[in-house]
């Protein structure tokens, strides 16, 4: 439990020094204090009776310090009001727990494996959206090759994504190609769904038939290691794919089969930061890219820094190959993790593939209530946002 030892204020009366047990002290800003009073209801929740509209900018402190052996802080405000923070909520929102340790990987990773089954019990799927948030990737086995198999697998991250391709996409080479996951080409490393405002966010690839003749491996990059070794090795490429936003789309006249006729186009940098300047989602798909419509010079500079991106991709030392079999389904953060395939030869129609994506906020939605649930610690960690536009 934490609990407060000393508290200040400084000679403006607008901040109160607080100092922990265990160390650390951090300054609470007057208008954050009375802000934050729980008597004006609980942010989490949304149930709010008092507004920053009622805030006087020129508020002071006239009092603060500790009370019930530190286990509270109680303020008194110049315009009258009296707060008490429990010291332990106090904590916890001035100084967050740290970020979600990331596993980033290459080519000879063992990413995480689960059991179906085991899925379906809160400790086993936790475990699996937390290794999805920690390694970006892992690899289901033993799911019915139904698509309530394939929607049941989905719904452990959160509501099946309705999109023009509707709820489940089934991939499967066609005589007629109306896009490129229906051949039997090989596929480079991307990200779905670049020109949306808000990609998907985890997307699965359940397994129902594989190629009889070999071939058609699932590739899987991890965006956040190529990222890394572009920022340490090619820093100019790395200011240029994080500042400079491109366009992608998707336009298709006509409707088919599986999906409508669609205008789409979003603005987005390949590699996004957060507010701590860490790398926090990747947005690439090179058949989706559209012109770019940059200054001449900026234009030379910015495609030298996406041919340093693209051949790191394209680089075997960083693709992960797995022959998914029948009943297997991978699970990844699509705003993270590139994907392709291997290509391959058969009958037109026996290789089959079912995706289906969730949102991202849904994922980590699970993850952290979950965790909660079950009395783990940090479920209120930062985790990577995503490349959204």
């Amino acid at each position: 439990m934490t609990a407060i030892i000393n508290t200040e204020l400084d000679s403006s009366r607008r901040f109160a020094q607080v100092t922990w047990t265990g160390g650390g002290s951090v300054a609470c800003n007057v208008l954050w204090l009375r802000d934050n009073c729980p008597s004006g209801g609980d942010k989490r929740s949304g149930f709010r009776t008092f507004s920053v509209g009622e805030l006087d900018p020129n508020l002071e402190l006239e009092r603060a310090e500790a009370t019930d052996a530190g286990a509270c802080l109680e303020v008194s405000f110049s315009d009258g009001h009296v707060s008490h923070f429990d010291a332990t909520w106090l904590h916890a929102r001035l100084q967050p727990a740290a970020p979600l340790q990331l596993r980033t990987w290459r080519s000879s990773a063992a990413l995480p494996r689960h059991q179906f089954e085991d899925t379906l019990q809160d400790e086993g799927h936790l475990s699996l959206l937390h290794d999805i948030a920690q390694w970006g990737a892992a690899v289901v086995s033993d799911v019915p090759l139904t698509v309530d198999g394939t929607e049941a697998l989905a719904a452990r991250f959160g509501h099946v994504r309705e999109t023009d391709f509707g709820r489940l996409f089934d991939i499967m080479s066609e005589p007629d190609v109306w896009t490129m996951s229906q051949s039997t080409n090989a596929m480079d490393p991307h990200t779905d769904d670049p020109f949306r405002y808000n990609p998907s966010g985890a997307s699965l690839l359940h397994c129902i038939d594989a190629s009889p003749t070999g071939g058609g491996a699932s590739t899987l990059v991890d965006g956040f290691e190529v990222a890394a070794t572009i920022r340490r090795e090619h820093p100019q490429a790395f200011e240029l794919l994080t500042s400079v936003s491109v366009p992608f789309i998707r336009y298709r006249s006509d409707s088919v089969d599986q999906g409508d006729a669609v205008n789409m186009q979003a603005h987005a940098p390949v590699i996004r930061l957060d507010r701590d300047g860490d790398v926090c989602g990747i947005r690439f798909h090179e058949r989706s890219m559209g012109s770019l419509d940059l200054d001449p010079d900026l234009t030379d500079r910015y495609y030298r820094a996406l041919i340093v991106f693209t051949k790191l991709i394209r680089d075997r030392e960083f693709q992960w190959t797995h022959r998914l079999q029948p009943g297997e389904a991978l699970m990844f953060d699509n705003q993270r993790v590139l994907h392709g395939r291997t290509g391959f030869d058969g009958d037109p129609g026996r290789r089959h593939l079912r995706l289906c994506t969730v949102d991202r906020d849904q994922f980590h939605s699970k993850l952290r209530r979950l965790a909660e649930d079950l009395g783990r610690g940090g479920h209120d960690r930062k985790l990577p946002a995503g490349n959204l536009s």
